[in-house]
């Protein structure tokens, strides 16, 4: 046991100083909030195609449901934590290009206060932002323009999540989130046919940090010893995160292949401009039906109203939005000495995302489909999990962009019983 705590002890630090590396590569996340990370919330729910609103299990942390950490055995100790990566082709109907991530992706703990209490802290990416592309303009009898825009960064949400048991069927929770982080927006025009024509240059800065709140119940349904379904149900309403932004525009000369950039005037400056980002109000439902440590199938479905989003008082055009997840897992029949496959998860899910995104008219959706295994460690609850999910972002017609990416997810699961009474001194 004390190996593990020095385990779990070196892996938070690892993380805390990791988390915050989103190097993403999506054009899309120009856009509100970047793009969510709603979805995937950890390794074993992202191979069951992201549901979450009705899982409730006592071996694994789920924020997709505050309610779901009632389950907690109370003698227990969880530690989660998760590695994810990416490989996104970028599709046009001229060209293509390729770009690829790996980063530490959350960090998680669940422990019991009470018999009827259970608590859990954790930090996971909120959203992300990461998009250099280049717009060549031809213009009749003129030099060619080159617009280049460029964003990086996102924000985190560090989470202490509370749920009570009260009944034996009936669960409630409540997540505090505090909403965290920066991103950077900047476009540059210019003309890499003249040396003398200026080009225009914008750089946005936004920075901020705030709580929500996430409301979630859960309600068991038995059928006999060993059948259950679960039916779950999310809330967050209406909030309104403090933030600042700093706004620069200038001309340059330069810039661009061997040019060196030469900076010749300021055009407007707006230094720490205070202002909210509104994050518009969400539900969610979602049920499972399981056979206790075999197998388990379930749906989620989530709304949320973008379209009052506002950032600093302007509204970004944005649609509402929701998402429909299907999934499940199989173990066969096992006992604990049975072999290695024996005693495996394997899950499988589908999903699909109608985003808060509409550009020419182009509705901006996408699609994953995902597979999952568990490889559990012989007398222990301990485990690694596995999650892939391959997917396809927005369209290559109206001379938009397609993405089609492949997501990876490698996940350690520590259980530790921390709370045994000792009956013998």
């Amino acid at each position: 046991m004390k190996k593990s705590k020095y385990l779990i002890l070196l892996l938070t630090l690892f993380v805390s100083l990791s988390l915050q590396a989103q190097e993403i590569n999506s054009p899309y996340s120009r856009f509100g909030l970047g793009l969510l990370h709603g979805e995937n919330v950890n390794t074993s729910l992202m191979g069951m195609g992201g549901i979450a609103i009705g899982v409730s299990d006592p071996t694994m942390v789920n924020p997709g449901n505050a309610a779901s950490y009632a389950v907690f055995d109370s003698t227990t100790f969880i530690f989660d934590i998760g590695m994810s990566g990416n490989l996104t082709t970028l599709k046009t109907s001229l060209q293509s290009e390729s770009s690829s991530y790996v980063t530490l992706s959350y960090i998680m703990f669940g422990f019991p206060i009470t018999k009827w209490w259970k608590s859990s802290l954790g930090m996971l990416p909120y959203s992300k932002i990461g998009y250099d592309v280049k717009i060549f303009i031809p213009v009749d009898k003129f030099s060619n323009v080159i617009n280049e825009i460029e964003g990086d960064g996102g924000l985190n949400q560090f989470f202490w999540g509370n749920a009570f048991k009260i009944t034996e069927n009936l669960r409630l929770g409540v997540d505090a989130a505090f909403i965290f982080g920066q991103g950077s927006r900047s476009s540059k025009v210019y003309f890499p046919d003249s040396l003398y024509i200026f080009g225009t240059k914008t750089i946005n800065h936004t920075r901020g940090g705030d709580f929500i709140f996430d409301y979630g119940i859960q309600y068991d349904f038995n059928f006999g010893n060993t059948r259950k379904l679960t039916l779950g149900a999310i809330y967050s309403n209406n909030w309104k995160l403090n933030a600042k932004r700093d706004y620069l525009a200038n001309s340059f000369t330069g810039g661009y292949g061997d040019v060196v950039e030469s900076l010749q005037d300021t055009i407007a400056y707006t230094p720490e401009e205070k202002g909210t980002l509104n994050i518009p109000q969400r539900f969610g439902l979602g049920f499972t039906y399981q056979e206790k440590e075999r197998w388990l199938i379930g749906a989620d479905f989530e709304w949320q109203n973008w379209e009052e989003y506002t950032a600093f008082g302007i509204s970004d055009s944005l649609d509402n939005a929701w998402r429909i997840a299907v999934g499940g897992q199989y173990s066969p029949k096992h006992t604990s000495i049975s072999s290695l496959a024996k005693r495996m998860y394997y899950r499988l899910g589908i999903r699909y995302t109608n985003s808060y995104l509409s550009i020419f008219g182009k509705p901006i959706n996408e699609y994953g489909i995902s597979f999952g295994l568990t490889f559990p460690l012989k007398k222990s609850k301990t485990a690694i999990d596995l999650g892939i999910e391959y997917g396809r972002r927005g369209t290559t017609d109206n001379s938009l962009i397609q993405e089609n990416f492949l997501n990876f997810s490698l996940g350690f699961s520590i259980h530790e019983h921390w709370f045994h009474k000792r009956k013998y001194q």
